[in-house]
């Protein structure tokens, strides 16, 4: 995952993925010692994790990193409004819908309580 400012960009996504941000991480974070050029770790290098890296220009929406994320149900999206996800689009038959991270990153919410029942 690519940001301008990685710290915000990390405190968004930690808490989205529930992956706790690197201790040392952390720590740079608090102190204001974070370098420009690096990159903030969340979750373990030894099980499921993902770098928020900094970067000067940002690729179009579209060529960027995309996520899945599974929601439990309706609360989870006044959750990711109160971290400052930006609604983009709804699919119809309420599987997913798509939102912006603070950055302009694009992410499906996936919804499965809010599908459109199909005819048979």
């Amino acid at each position: 995952m690519h940001g301008r400012q990685p710290a915000e960009l990390a405190r968004f996504w930690s808490d989205l993925l529930d992956l706790p941000i690197d201790p040392s991480d952390a720590a740079a974070i608090e102190q204001g010692t974070l370098g420009a050029t690096e990159a903030v770790l969340l979750g373990r290098r030894d099980s499921l994790h993902v770098w928020v890296s900094p970067a000067e220009e940002l690729a179009p929406p579209g060529g960027r990193v995309h996520l899945d994320v599974a929601l439990d149900g309706p609360e989870d999206l006044d959750r990711l409004a109160a971290l400052g996800a930006e609604p983009r689009w709804a699919d119809p038959a309420g599987r997913w819908r798509v939102y912006a991270d603070p950055e302009g990153n694009l992410f499906c919410a996936v919804t499965p309580w809010d599908r459109t029942p199909t005819s048979t």
